[in-house]
């Protein structure tokens, strides 16, 4: 069964959000608005009109896309990381360490890293890779017995005072 995990947003990011869609959307209705030839716009150059739609609506998109779209799932085999268009997999077999601390609000997930046909995994200090799930601090416990049950050989470490 797979879980999703929403990722967690600061204010400013729906601000800045926000910021761009008016851009974005202004954008889009002038130069659809001197298309049109509308009033006093008229396009000069139809060409280049359509093109500042089309690459604004991408922005928009991609915006849209990073910014309520963006997950953790844990999938039969692997956990995957949705930042907007963009997926990242990380097979459980790989995940060695599941490192959180509830008072600085992290969570790391170090996993095993082929480099050259060598592994060298977190546990040994040599070479790892994390990826950092950013989720609301109540989730830790819930995600990290989720990964540890589908990765038996994940190492769970909570580091940090809980008690501050």
């Amino acid at each position: 069964m797979k879980k999703r995990y929403r990722f967690k947003q600061k204010a400013v990011v729906y601000v800045l959000f926000a910021i761009v869609t008016i851009i974005a959307l202004t954008c889009i209705t002038v130069n659809s608005l001197r298309l049109a030839q509308v009033g006093d716009l008229t396009s000069t150059n139809h060409a280049l009109d359509i093109f500042a739609i089309c690459i604004m609506s991408f922005v928009e998109l991609c915006m849209i896309s990073v910014t309520f779209a963006s997950c953790y799932v844990l999938g039969k085999d692997k956990l995957y990381c949705f930042l907007g268009m963009a997926l990242t997999g990380v097979p459980y077999k790989d995940i060695c360490l599941v490192r959180y601390s509830k008072d600085n609000r992290i969570f790391l997930v170090y996993y095993k890293v082929d480099k050259n046909g060598v592994v060298k995994d977190e546990m040994s200090g040599i070479q790892a890779r994390f990826v950092r799930l950013n989720v609301d601090a109540s989730l830790y416990d819930e995600i990290a017995k989720e990964i540890k049950k589908h990765a038996s050989q994940a190492v769970i470490e909570i580091v940090g005072d809980e008690e501050k």
